[in-house]
């Protein structure tokens, strides 16, 4: 599905604060949906697994015993769940596959569970924090080239699972403080795990959360005239207050030998609101102070739905899989100004309502006519659909408010692909997988009341081309060509109303996926004993960039502008303390720089891609005290953007120094584990930059400059967990 909750309501009101998400693969994470997502080092514990009834894992064409890691090896680290258990694997970070890519396509995350991709477009996050870690037998790290899944490259984790003994469960309650906001103590989540007595046994994964935040900043803002001094002050303070509710549940049949059936159901709902009042005071002047408040509001419900059948058919395997997935979004947002002296002087709120549906149904047949040699042919069906209704009502002292007429609009897709994949081995050093296919698609819109809209077809080739060498067993390079598809957002077809600075988006019908070909080369060198360097080099030819577009005389909108570039590479790096004399002890580092190039359409000259990464790294280092419950630890990360260009302004958020963070942890507190982490030690603020144009930016010169920061302060989290 189209997934923009935040982004939609943080567009809307023109409240741009920047967000950088990362999850590294040793850090709890928890999402503050309005600022920015926090990354923390969070460790948890789980009793011995059983070792009974147990899946055959897949077989790398050369394993060692260093690419496997018995559930005795996570006993000091005491995980609750797999996800625990993952993010302790050195030199390893998880692939969510993209759960919004483009249906459901090859590859998918780096997760195996006893051999088998997770079900549709499952969160692997999500998947293994329900996974229990009293069942995980075994983790296999495996050469993707070296399976037959096609599209999976890279590291690969099997997590070798067994049926549950019995019912067991985890839980754990995440409460968070942070400075002028009431405590956040509605974050918890309960596991539960067993297997019905059933031919083939069922087994069941129940999942009850509440992910509810609390957040805010307070937002200093000066808006100046260039060469001419500052015109106005504005003092802010935002608060947030979200709650997300959800039930999942994962079942896993065996009806007979051979035949596999999962289901994967989760019902969730997004309650969020956000109130900002500021005070504007006019510098260089006369007039008086004015008050403004604006608010948003959102209460969502999605529903999701994956399923698989996987079958003997003839000489090989055929699987079957379904996806549904469903998402109402009502939202509102208003924005109300105040005279101090004759009080509400005006008033405007925009209602938009949202339906999304997503309907993909997919076939795959692999087979293998000798030893070493797989051949898949797949087809994949999809329809994707967002149904909106909007209005916009304005209010003038001593009136109510007055509705411009409620516009509808429908955009729907149809896809349809057929793909061909063979992987072989080549030699005992190289490992090739290739795949070729054609995708064919139709854009249909229908706008209420309006000029009808004619349906628009398009044939796209795609297919990749993976090489790996292995040039030890400790050291392999890695080589991936590939022609991509992107998703569009349905939501850039539409137009948005910002009602606090007057710069709304204009919809576009003619917008089409960007197409890219991709090209990679990663080098990955195992030390021994946990030590482990990685970095891989990537570039990216896109057509149809999707980026900010001139739309009419005054209009800006998203849409295509050519074709762009992009390259950087990414490093990642574990170092174990064991050889130094320091047992317990890790240090991980990641380092991602990234540039791109793009013919502005506006002034026509060559920029960044709007918004694209710059600059990310992350230090984390965490020392689990031998012979003791004990464990300490520190991390730190930054994230630096481009800038982004619209048709009358040019926009820069960030944030002004790195974000860190301590904890300390106990794991045996009557049997529970208790993590501490305080954060933002810095005292890190946001920042927002905003230059206008007295017009157009091709025809209009800088005029004013809008320079805000917000300041959030120090965030204490607590982490109790437990298992039964």
């Amino acid at each position: 599905m189209f997934k923009s909750s935040s982004p939609r309501l943080t567009a809307l009101v023109s409240l741009t604060l920047f967000s950088a998400s990362v999850l590294p693969a040793h850090a709890y994470q928890q999402v503050d949906d309005s600022l920015r997502a926090d990354a923390e080092a969070e460790l948890s514990g789980a009793e011995n697994p059983e070792a009974a009834d147990v899946t055959p894992p897949l077989e790398p064409s050369a394993a060692s015993d260093r690419n496997v890691y018995q559930a005795s090896y996570f006993e000091a680290y005491v995980p609750r769940t797999a996800l625990d258990m993952v993010r302790r694997i050195p030199g390893f970070q998880i692939r969510s596959g993209d759960t919004g890519r483009r249906g459901l396509g090859q590859g998918g995350a780096n997760v195996l569970i006893n051999g088998e991709r997770l079900t549709g477009k499952t969160d692997p996050f999500n998947e293994l924090d329900q996974l229990l870690a009293s069942s995980v037998v075994e983790i296999r790290v495996l050469e993707g080239a070296t399976l037959s899944i096609p599209g999976l490259s890279g590291q690969v984790v099997d997590i070798i699972v067994s049926r549950p003994d019995g019912l067991k469960g985890t839980w754990e309650w995440n409460p968070q403080f942070r400075k002028r906001l009431e405590p956040s103590l509605l974050n918890a989540e309960l596991n539960i795990s067993g297997e019905a007595d059933l031919a083939g046994g069922l087994t069941y994964t129940l999942q009850l959360r509440e992910y509810g935040f609390r957040s805010g900043a307070i937002r200093d803002e000066q808006r100046s005239q260039i060469g001419g001094g500052p015109i106005e002050q504005r003092d802010e303070k935002i608060s947030n207050f979200g709650d997300r509710p959800g039930v999942a549940l994962n079942l896993g049949w065996t009806p007979a030998p051979e035949h596999k059936v999962n289901l994967n159901t989760e019902y969730f709902l997004f309650n969020f609101a956000r109130t900002a009042n500021a005070i504007r005071t006019p510098l260089g002047a006369q007039g008086d102070d004015s008050l403004t408040e604006s608010t948003s509001s959102e209460d969502e419900w999605n529903l999701e739905i994956d399923g698989d059948y996987e079958f003997p058919l003839l000489s090989g395997q055929m699987k079957l899989t379904g996806v549904y997935d469903r998402e109402h979004s009502p939202m509102s947002n208003s924005f109300a100004l105040f005279d101090p002296q004759s009080g509400f002087a005006g008033a405007s709120r925009f209602d938009q309502f949202g339906k999304e549906l997503e309907l993909i149904g997919r076939a795959e047949y692999s087979w293998s006519p000798t030893e070493g040699r797989d051949w898949q042919v797949a087809a994949e069906a999809a329809y994707n659909e967002l149904d909106i209704e909007q209005q916009l009502f304005r209010q003038n002292p001593g009136a109510g408010f007055i509705g411009d007429p409620l516009s509808g609009f429908v955009v729907s897709e149809d896809r349809y692909e057929v793909t061909t994949t063979h992987s072989r081995p080549l030699n005992d050093k190289w490992d090739l997988q290739a795949s070729i296919g054609l995708e064919y698609s139709k854009l249909m819109q229908d706008r209420a009341g309006g000029a009808a809209v004619d349906p628009r077809s398009f044939y796209r080739p795609k297919g990749f081309l993976s090489a790996t060498y292995k040039v030890d067993d400790t050291f392999r390079i890695r080589s991936r060509i590939e022609r991509e598809v992107g998703q569009l957002n349905f939501f850039d077809f539409v137009s948005s109303v910002d009602l606090v600075d007057n710069l709304g988006r204009s919809g576009n019908p003619d917008l089409v996926p960007a197409q890219s070909w991709l090209a990679s080369l990663d080098f990955d060198k195992d030390f021994g004993q946990g030590n482990t360097f990685r970095i891989e080099v990537y570039g990216a030819q896109i057509s149809d960039t999707v980026d900010r577009i001139p739309v009419g005389a005054n209009g800006d909108a998203v849409g295509n502008i050519g074709t762009a570039y992009r390259y950087g590479f990414d490093i990642a790096s574990t170092l174990k303390g064991e050889r130094l004399g320091l047992p317990g002890t890790e240090l991980n580092l990641i380092f991602d720089w990234r540039d791109s190039i793009v013919d502005d359409p506006v002034q026509d000259f060559s920029r960044r891609l709007n918004g694209d990464k710059e600059i990310y790294y992350e230090v984390s280092y965490r020392h689990d005290i031998p012979s003791t419950d004990w464990a300490y630890g520190a991390f730190m990360e930054r994230f630096i953007s481009a800038r982004q260009y619209r048709l009358f302004s040019i926009d820069r958020n960030g944030v002004d120094k790195p974000y860190a963070a301590i904890f300390v942890e106990h794991k045996d507190v009557f049997g529970m584990t208790l993590n501490a982490n305080l954060g933002n030690l810095f005292g890190q603020k946001e920042f927002f930059e905003r230059t206008r144009f007295d017009g157009r930016r091709d025809v209009g010169v800088p005029s004013q400059i809008d320079n805000a920061t917000f300041e959030f302060g120090p965030i204490l989290r607590l982490s109790l967990s437990g298992s039964f």
